[in-house]
């Protein structure tokens, strides 16, 4: 008890070095705690958007690598579809958790519909636009870019949920003078798919208008469309999505979907445009403050080495009158390790605190410059109108990053896990002062000290 009360008098004492100290393992804490903290976050942050991008896996045909093989011959020969059984038969697997299935016909036409008009100038009156119609069809509305805003817009009726139901744009009913309840009958232009649908619920078409070229959207079940289109996808644009239960399977998933018979000509991967674009600012911090926290604790522990060697020995003549006077080696160095253990635990409490409420905004600051530093890059580089030409159901489809956004947001906060690795870098930061201490101290003799000394 002696040693630990004597060794609390001595940090009153000597107020000048231990204050030096204390500063030095301060900043080295809080500098630790900001970074492992936004660190952790960002971890958190990258295995969230991992499991989501990540798992979501398309099955599509490259004919950018047949091109690139074989030229426009190799195109032509290779090019084929997959029959949409196909799509339905590769969802059962034990990989799978999830599957959305889309489809969609564009040309629609029909003989007693309006689908839209323009007002023409030179004539002066309003034209037809024929064939600007689309039916989109998928099995989850809440999964489709196009439709998980519908029930929030719906101006009457309700969402399909049946087959043969669909849900239409406002402009198009009363183009028609069609409402809830109403039949329509559509044809596809090119191709021998018929429909006779249900009308069970109105939208705004405002929600549309921010599109280039705005179609008539008409929306219903995935089965729907498979219904009127039969096993073939002709004149079909489908693009089927499944959804791991872990994206450590694709390999796996991609093995069982070859042996159900998807052709060579196909690939099944993930959207890594689109992953690379919302994770990439998120790695980049990562990977900074990691590279921060290394020369923290290397340049920190060298500093702080430094002053314990440099204060240790201007202790040595107290050190040689505790000896002369007859207290063990061992009792010495007790005494300077409970030096050191007192003031790093002190500013461990104050380290974590300040850290803590330091590294949130430190956090916003470094992801929104590296955010806009991405999104720079990417219009400089025109990736917002850059895309990968593959095949999706026999036609041709775009993977691209068009839509994706880096995440710009981070909540950043103590967890327990930084806080046992913060504890564990502490009792090392104080072993480190201490065993410095005792290593120069237990070198010499009391009598050599004291002779020094004199």
């Amino acid at each position: 008890m002696y040693l630990i009360t004597n060794a609390i008098k001595n940090l009153v004492r000597n107020k000048g070095r231990n204050v030096l100290l204390a500063s030095v393992t301060l900043a080295i804490i809080i500098g630790t705690v900001v970074t492992l903290t936004i660190h952790n976050a960002a971890s958190r942050v990258i295995d969230d958007i991992r499991l989501d991008l990540g798992s979501r896996v398309t099955i599509e045909q490259d004919i950018l690598t047949m091109f690139v093989d074989g030229g426009v011959d190799a195109l032509q020969t290779n090019l084929e579809s997959i029959p949409l059984n196909y799509y339905v038969n590769f969802a059962d697997s034990r990989y799978l958790s999830n599957a959305i299935f889309n489809a969609e016909i564009v040309n629609m036409t029909s003989e007693n519909l309006v689908t839209q008009q323009f007002w023409d100038a030179m004539s002066g009156e309003y034209l037809e636009l024929l064939h600007a119609t689309r039916i989109v069809g998928t099995s989850d509305p809440n999964y489709h870019p196009d439709m998980e805003m519908l029930e929030k817009i719906m101006r009457e009726g309700r969402m399909f949920d049946s087959l043969n139901e669909v849900v239409i744009d406002n402009e198009f009913a009363q183009l028609n003078n069609l409402s809830v309840g109403s039949i329509i009958e559509m044809e596809t232009l090119f191709f021998d798919i018929v429909f006779e649908l249900t009308v069970v619920g109105i939208f705004s078409a405002e929600a549309f208008e921010h599109q280039t070229f705005t179609f008539t959207n008409i929306f219903t079940s995935f089965d729907t469309i498979v219904a009127a289109a039969g096993d073939s996808n002709e004149g079909l644009t489908v693009g089927t999505v499944y959804f791991l239960r872990n994206p450590d399977y694709l390999e796996a998933f991609e093995n069982e979907v070859r042996a159900k018979g998807l052709p060579d000509t196909y690939i099944v991967s993930i959207n890594q445009a689109a992953y690379d674009r919302v994770s990439g600012p998120m790695l980049n911090m990562k990977s900074a403050v990691m590279t921060f926290t290394i020369v923290i604790l290397i340049l920190g522990s060298l500093v702080l080495a430094l002053i314990s060697f440099l204060i240790v020995r201007e202790r040595k003549y107290e050190v040689g009158v505790l000896r002369a006077m007859g207290m063990e080696r061992g009792k010495v160095a007790f005494g300077i390790l409970t030096e050191g253990v007192v003031i790093t635990t002190l500013c461990l409490v104050v380290g974590l605190g300040a850290g803590n409420i330091i590294a949130q905004p430190l956090a916003n600051n470094l992801l929104e410059s590296r955010v806009a530093a991405a999104e720079a890059r990417s219009e400089e580089l025109g990736h917002d109108t850059m895309a990968r030409v593959v095949i999706w159901g026999g036609q041709m489809q775009m993977e691209h990053s068009i839509g994706y956004r880096p995440v710009s947001e981070i909540a950043v906060g103590l967890s327990a896990n930084v806080v046992i690795q913060i504890i564990f870098i502490t009792l090392g930061l104080a072993a480190l002062s201490g065993i410095i201490g005792v290593v120069v101290i237990t070198r010499y003799e009391p009598l050599k000290i004291l002779r020094e000394r004199s």
